[in-house]
């Protein structure tokens, strides 16, 4: 039990790098804003459409911002979940709050 114990916790902290490794793109406004976010849902990059940014309102750009972010963080859980059910063999799906 005991030698399980530490193959799984070596499969998660594979799983760890796997995550910080692993990269997402969350988009808004057509692209106009795009932010970049790994595994570990810290974000890696914000970038903005230079050639459309100074025809738009800094609020619509700020709403914009934020709803690139959600893409990203949503996608970032999904393949995350996926990544962890593939290590342990769990399906997590269903579990809220886990990724």
């Amino acid at each position: 039990m005991l030698g399980n114990m530490s193959k799984i916790l070596g499969q998660l902290q594979g799983l760890q790098q796997q995550l910080k490794e692993l990269t997402v793109e969350g988009t808004a406004g057509d692209g106009l804003v795009k932010v970049m976010m790994n595994g570990q849902q810290n974000i890696l990059a914000v970038r903005f459409d230079p050639d459309r940014t100074p025809a738009t309102a800094p609020e619509v750009l700020g709403q914009m911002l934020v709803e690139a972010y959600h893409q990203a963080q949503l996608e970032s859980k999904a393949k995350a979940r996926d990544e962890f059910s593939k290590v342990t063999g769990l399906n997590i799906s269903n579990l809220p709050g886990i990724f």
